[in-house]
């Protein structure tokens, strides 16, 4: 159900597919109550809403809407044709104390209203609920979540993780979910945490759970709906968001920024950011009556939510996300707490940092020297007749190779300048992007580099005629060929630059075809997404080279799907 099309480190672009449409992640479900609609329909498709979530119980327990959905569907209910994603009632449990529902009574509403994701009827766990109590309400979860999941039909089952504030239990509630057959986790029982500005907890249990999570599948941050936040629970690896504060936060004239909350008193003036209703000042917002004031609000917060996301997704794409979440920590007191999780969590973080990004990274602040980009490679080399602002000592053969070029920053960048293309240049590239020697290994013969008339640019690099590699001038590296395959697999050994295939699915791979996640029995831990690699039998048989796109730590929390997009395959005569 959930094609992932791009990485970000834990973010990721991808499609949701569901019976009625597909969702763009990362994306926010719009929470609607079929009761009181404070935008219609076409107002919440106009904001960007592709999918809705809406409440299965309150459904239930209203006689008139229940009728109309078991006749018509969810769908026809809310005249939405739609993905719907419906919750269970476990969020009115936690308002308003138990309430008269059984599980799999919820459940089988669902089913038989057609709902695209059906959400389990879990225990809300408090954040302040001590250990053991939080133990029996998580085992009576996960009882919960196997008994639907045997249950669920056809449709798609949302399995909340709980476990309260205790990151041990948040982990093993993961583990446990992620061995059934559900197929979104929803992390759940974090609107407490949001509510009191617990920032630096919420990202907590954020990462404790994401660590256990089959990484498969989509991540539900429940509660999530406020623009200010989707930055870093992207970064974090949350896929889907929903949101009832863009109605609840207008009702008290609130309107959100992704910069924090301002009510409607305190505007003198009205924020760029307002685009619900061209035009309109505060003088007139404030004179509007209450209905009509509420609508606007509602509709702008939902606007800029929306505007977030596509904020959020062109970092993804630009590989830029990095510097967008440190922008939003810097936002409020309680957000910049985030950094020390992030700080002390860089180890975790660093196994799904891509070997390049598409755009030039760039510092914000002090907590950029976290980063791993600059973490590692700071001062990494003994010496350099070039000096990088955020490098130190840079040898200037690698002035155009990632992350050393230049993009914004080639006046500060000391002894920059373009390089002519000779032997001794490729020889240092290749021995930064494969380790120290393999420039002499691609290159012990006849080499001849190949340069573009027109660019002066290197294209190819031959040796004894064949082809070793091509230059990748976005990022300044080598694309491997075959000739440079059979050297790499040579010259370094096992499982370096390896990705072990099953013996039998290789000869798909020799034909040229991509390898997939399960029919790979192991690979070089030190990979990384991005990165060339080759593809061997478990007997060291080279039989093609290409490109990783996810990454060793994705392979082992369970990614499904393409693992390496085969640029050849190696056919044995």
């Amino acid at each position: 159900m959930f094609e992932i099309s791009k990485r970000d480190g834990l973010a990721r672009l991808g499609k949701v597919k569901t019976k009625h449409g597909i969702l763009d992640t990362p994306t926010l479900l719009p929470v609607v109550n079929p009761k009181i609609l404070t935008l219609s329909m076409d107002e919440l498709k106009e904001c960007g809403a592709q999918g809705l979530i809406t409440n299965s119980y309150i459904i239930y327990k209203n006689i008139e809407l229940k009728e109309v959905a078991e006749e018509k569907g969810v769908h026809g209910l809310l005249n939405w044709n739609g993905p719907i994603m419906t919750d269970s009632g476990t969020f009115q449990s936690h308002v308003y104390g138990e309430i008269d529902m059984q599980p799999d009574e919820i459940l089988n509403f669902q089913k038989n209203i057609g709902v695209d994701i059906g959400t389990v009827l879990d225990v809300f766990c408090e954040p302040e609920t001590r250990f053991e109590e939080a133990k029996k309400e998580l085992d009576e979860t996960q009882k919960r979540i196997e008994e639907s999941d045997k249950n669920k039909g056809s449709i798609f089952l949302a399995a909340p993780i709980q476990g309260g504030r205790h990151l041990d239990l948040r982990l093993k509630a993961a583990k446990m979910a992620s061995k059934t057959g559900a197929d979104v986790f929803p992390i759940g029982g974090v609107v407490p945490l949001m509510e009191k500005n617990n920032f630096e907890k919420l990202a907590e249990v954020i990462i404790a759970s994401k660590k256990g999570l089959d990484i498969s599948k989509p991540v539900h941050l429940f509660g999530c709906g406020h623009p200010m936040l989707f930055a870093l629970a992207s970064f974090l690896g949350c896929d889907l968001f929903d949101s009832a504060s863009y109605a609840k936060f207008a009702s008290r004239d609130s309107l959100m920024f992704t910069w924090g909350t301002k009510n409607l008193d305190e505007l003198e003036e009205m924020p760029g950011e307002f685009s619900a209703a061209t035009g309109l000042t505060v003088k007139e917002l404030k004179e509007m009556k209450k209905e009509s004031r509420q609508k606007i609000i509602a509709k702008h917060n939902l606007i800029v939510s929306f505007a977030e996301i596509r904020r959020v997704k062109q970092a993804i794409h630009d590989g830029l996300l990095w510097e967008l979440v440190e922008n939003r920590l810097r936002n409020s007191p309680a957000l910049m707490k985030v950094f020390a999780i992030l700080k002390r969590e860089m180890d975790w973080i660093r196994k799904f940092e891509p070997a390049y990004r598409y755009k030039t990274p760039m510092k914000t602040g002090n907590e950029s020297d976290w980063r791993p980009i600059f973490s590692k490679l700071t001062n990494s080399f003994k010496s350099g007749d070039m000096v990088h602002p955020y490098f130190g000592k840079v040898p200037s053969h690698l002035s155009e190779t990632y992350p050393f070029h230049p993009g914004l920053l080639q006046n500060d960048i000391e002894g920059w300048k373009m390089q002519d293309w000779n032997l001794e240049r490729v020889r240092t590239i290749l021995d930064y992007q494969f380790g120290k020697g393999n420039g002499k290994n691609l290159t012990a013969g006849k080499a001849e580099l190949i340069i573009s008339r027109k660019t002066k640019r290197l294209r190819n690099l031959l040796l004894d005629d064949e082809h070793v590699a091509s230059l990748s001038h976005r990022r300044g590296m080598f694309i491997l060929q075959k000739r440079g395959a059979e050297l790499i697999h040579r010259s370094s050994k096992f499982p370096q630059f390896r990705v072990v295939v099953n013996s039998e699915t290789a000869e798909f791979n020799k034909k040229g075809k991509s390898v997939f996640c399960k029919f790979i029995e192991d690979i070089d831990s030190q990979l990384k997404c991005m990165d060339e690699c080759i593809i061997v039998t478990p007997n060291d048989e080279l039989v093609a080279f290409g490109k990783l796109i996810i990454s060793p730590k994705e392979l082992e929390l369970g990614q499904q799907g393409m693992a390496v997009r085969v640029r050849s395959g190696i056919e044995t005569s």
